[in-house]
């Protein structure tokens, strides 16, 4: 009958629909997960420069006079670098 067929292709295009969206969530899922390993890559580079940012600016000493630094340097207000 008519109706059967009509329900019929209704049927059909309502699980089209559904796999469509599923396919498009997928994609996005996909997409998030990429995004994800992205981020965790880039917080690891900014972990591994920030370690070597201590280690370089732990040679600097800093007191309120300006003048005692472990390594022998001073930085200047112009951001040169001399020997004390």
């Amino acid at each position: 009958s008519m109706q059967v067929a009509a329900a019929s292709e209704e049927q059909s295009s309502a699980a089209e629909q559904i796999s469509k969206n599923i396919e498009a969530i997928s994609n996005v899922t996909h997409e998030s997960a990429e995004g994800v390993q992205q981020i965790a890559g880039a917080a690891e580079d900014l972990n591994k420069l920030t370690v070597n940012l201590q280690q370089l600016t732990s040679q600097f000493k800093i007191d309120g006079a300006g003048g005692n630094h472990k390594s022998g340097l001073a930085v200047r207000a112009n951001g040169a670098i001399v020997r004390n």
